[in-house]
C-alpha cells in the first residue's frame, strides 16, 4: 500500500525529505517486507509526531534500533531509530547511564571501562542496542533483565510521552519505580508476547563495578579475537564435573562466596565453537576436548580488585572445584585460548559462533527461574532428546543444556538446544514436536520456562490469567491497533 501524496507530505514535514522514503527499490534493503514508508526520526518529539500521524490515518507502525529481528506486517510505517544514537549521560556517582535506542552495547561499554564501570550486555551481542533487555554472560555480577532498566521515556501507541519511575516525578533517572503505582511490569514484557507497544526513546541503565583495565588489549580478527596479554588479576577457566549434582553444588558455593565475575554453564560443544574460526576446525576441536571433559561443566572468570583479592578468589575457587571433583580443561589454560574466551565473554561476542555453528539449524528453549528447578527441567528435556539423537535426527553436541547463575545464584537461567538439518523434514518435525512437548511440560510443571516463546493463551492461565489483563491493557494503550506488538492480541 503506497501512501497518498498528502499523507506522505505530512510525515515529510515532520522529519524532512531526506529522512523518509517509500521507494520500493530501497525499502527492501531493510527487510523482505513491503513497508508503507521508512522514516528516520531524530528525537522523542519527532517520534511522538509520527505516532500521532499513524493514529490519525490508522497506519500501523513499528520501531527498530539495531534491527536484528522483528515481525513486520506489510504496509507498516517503519521507524528506523539510527539517528537517535546519543549517550546522554554517564552518572558515575549514582552508577547509571542514559542512552538513546541506537547506542550499541560495545560503544557504551568502551566508555564505561574508562570509568571503572560495566553493565549487563545481553547475550545477543555487543552490536545490539544497549537498551535491550534480557540475559547475558555477565548476569552473575551485573544482574539481568528488567532489573537493570531504571527510568524510561516511552511514547505510547497513542503518541503520549510517559516518563516512568523517578523521571516522571523528579526529572532524575535513578529509579524505575515510584512514587505511586509502577508500570515496570507493562514495559518489561517478560511474558508473551515479549514486546511492549509503542516506542522507547530513552532509558537509564544500571551500572556496576569493573575490576579490569580501562581498555582491553584486543588483537586478532573476527571471530578469533584474543588478548595480547591476560590482564592483571584476571583468569578464565573451564571445569567439568562427574555429575550434574556436583556441578550444581559447585555453582551454589561459588555464588555464595561471590568470587566469580562471570559463570556460564557451557558444554564442550560451545567451548569448541567459541575458540575456532570455521566448522571443520570446530568439529576437530570438539572431538578432542569432548574426550577431556568428564561430564557437565561451566566456564568461569575471576577478576580481582588487587593481587591479594585475586589470590583469595582463586584459592576459594580451587577449593570449591576440588571438593566437587571438578577437572580443569587444559586447553583453556593455554594463554591464547584463555584470552579468546576472556575477550569474547566480557565483550559479549561469543554468541556468534555458538548460534551459527556446524551441524545445521539451531533451536533452543530458554528457562528463567529458581536455579535448581531450571536444572531439573533441563535434565528431563535432555533425556527427551536422546531418542532423536539415536535416530540421527539431531546432532549429539556433547551436552544436554547450559545455564548460569544470576545475581550470584539467587536466580538462574538455563537453555537447552539442539542442532539439526533444516532440509530434513523428518528432523525438523521431530525437533518441533520435542520443543512443543517440553514447553508444555515447563508450563504444566510450573518451571516458568519458555515464556518468551510460548503462546499467550497457553501460559496465561498458569500466571494469574495475565493474558486477559494484557489484552485489556493493550486495548486501552492502543485503541486504534496501530502497534503490531499489541494489536493482534486484542
Amino acid at each position: 500500500m503506497a501512501l497518498s501524496k498528502e499523507v506522505y507530505k505530512e510525515f515529510e514535514d515532520v522529519v524532512g525529505e531526506e529522512n523518509i522514503c517509500d521507494d520500493p527499490a530501497i525499502m527492501p534493503a531493510y527487510f523482505a517486507t513491503e513497508f508503507a514508508a521508512v522514516i528516520l526520526p531524530k528525537d522523542t518529539a519527532k517520534v511522538q509526531a509520527i505516532v500521532k500521524l499513524c493514529n490519525k490515518h490508522k497506519l500501523k507502525f513499528r520501531a527498530i534500533s539495531t534491527g536484528w529481528t522483528g515481525v513486520f506486517p506489510k504496509n507498516t510505517i517503519l521507524l528506523d531509530l539510527r539517528r537517535m544514537n546519543r549517550i546522554i549521560e554517564i552518572n558515575e556517582k549514582n552508577m547509571y547511564a542514559v542512552v538513546e535506542p541506537y547506542v550499541i552495547s560495545a560503544e557504551l561499554q568502551a566508555e564505561l571501562f574508562k570509568r571503572g564501570l560495566n553493565f549487563c550486555i545481553k547475550g545477543a551481542g555487543s552490536n545490539c542496542s544497549a537498551m535491550l533487555r534480557g540475559h547475558g554472560h555477565l548476569d552473575q555480577t551485573t544482574s539481568a533483565d528488567d532489573r537493570n532498566h531504571l527510568a524510561i521515556e516511552w511514547v505510547t501507541p497513542e503518541g503520549e510521552i510517559v516518563r516512568l519511575g523517578s523521571l516522571g516525578s523528579s526529572d532524575e533517572w535513578f529509579c524505575g519505580d515510584g512514587p505511586g503505582p509502577s508500570l515496570r511490569a507493562i514495559i518489561s514484557s517478560a511474558v508473551p508476547p515479549g514486546v511492549t507497544p509503542g516506542v522507547f526513546t530513552k532509558a537509564a541503565i544500571k551500572l556496576y563495578h569493573w575490576p579490569g583495565p580501562s581498555k582491553l588489549p584486543v588483537v586478532g580478527k573476527s571471530p578469533r579475537y584474543t588478548l595480547r596479554e591476560i590482564p592483571a588479576n584476571m583468569m578464565a577457566r573451564y571445569y567439568s564435573f562427574p555429575s550434574v549434582e556436583k556441578m550444581w553444588q559447585a555453582e551454589l558455593k561459588i555464588g555464595e562466596s561471590e568470587i566469580a565475575y562471570e559463570l556460564m554453564g557451557f558444554n564442550a560443544s560451545m567451548v569448541a565453537s567459541n575458540i575456532t574460526t570455521c566448522n571443520e576446525e570446530e568439529e576437530e576441536v570438539f572431538r578432542r576436548i569432548s574426550q577431556e571433559v568428564q561430564g557437565p561443566g561451566f566456564f568461569v572468570i575471576i577478576a580481582g580488585n588487587s593481587p591479594e583479592d585475586f589470590a583469595y578468589k582463586k584459592k576459594v575457587l580451587e577449593k570449591i572445584v576440588s571438593d566437587a571433583d571438578g577437572k580443569s580443561l587444559k586447553s583453556v589454560e593455554d594463554p591464547e585460548i584463555e584470552g579468546i574466551l576472556l575477550c569474547q565473554c566480557v565483550r559479549i561476542s561469543a554468541s556468534i559462533r555458538e548460534t551459527f555453528r556446524a551441524g545445521g539449524a539451531f533451536n533452543s528453549i530458554p528457562i528463567m527461574g529458581q536455579r535448581d528447578l531450571t536444572i531439573k527441567w533441563a535434565i528431563g528435556a535432555g533425556e527427551a532428546k536422546k531418542p532423536l539423537i539415536k535416530k540421527g535426527l539431531i546432532v549429539d553436541d556433547g551436552g544436554a543444556f547450559f545455564g548460569w547463575g544470576v545475581e550470584q545464584g539467587h536466580l538462574g537461567k538455563t537453555e537447552i538446544f539442539c542442532r539439526f538439518d533444516p532440509l530434513n523434514p523428518e528432523a525438523k518435525k521431530a525437533v518441533e514436536e520435542w520443543r512443543k512437548e517440553q514447553c508444555a511440560r515447563a508450563v504444566n510443571e510450573r518451571y516458568f520456562a519458555d515464556l518468551l516463546m510460548a503462546k499467550i493463551d497457553e501460559s496465561g492461565p498458569s500466571l494469574s490469567n495475565y493474558h486477559l489483563w494484557w489484552r485489556k491493557i493493550v486495548k486501552e494503550l492502543d485503541p486504534n491497533s496501530v502497534s503490531p506488538e499489541g494489536g493482534p492480541l486484542v
